[in-house]
């Protein structure tokens, strides 16, 4: 075991990865869900949800303020959005105001770069 380590344990300091976290299919939340690390929503959310990496995936529900400093979007989400990095899968459904520094959309030639653009996108629509 190196010294650094070995030192951190006798201090009581663990050294703790970046917390990783999901909320299954099965699960829905009302509430608020704030956190550091990377979330990944497979299920339903009906508030409020901050982490420094968000994955919404395909077949998840969000009704509610999303803010990431990374995002990615296979699901629904119906609110508000801040992020700095945005990317919008095919399967993405969004309904309400994205707020982003770069945008990527899956399947398009589309990129864009902004500091404040407001963005209505569902792919579904002839």
């Amino acid at each position: 075991m190196p010294e650094e380590i070995r030192r951190l344990a006798r201090d009581g300091k663990a050294l703790q990865p970046e917390a990783v976290s999901s909320i299954s299919s099965s699960l829905s939340i009302v509430g608020k869900i704030i956190g550091n690390g990377a979330l990944t929503i497979f299920g339903h959310l009906e508030g409020e949800v901050r982490a420094s990496t968000i994955v919404i995936a395909e077949g998840a529900r969000i009704e509610g303020e999303v803010s990431a400093e990374e995002l990615t979007i296979g699901g629904y989400v119906k609110g508000t959005i801040h992020a700095n990095r945005v990317k919008l899968n095919s399967t993405a459904v969004v309904e309400g105001d994205i707020f982003h520094r770069t945008m990527v959309i899956e399947g398009s030639d589309a990129s864009m770069k902004s500091a404040r653009a407001i963005v209505r996108w569902n792919r579904n629509f002839g």
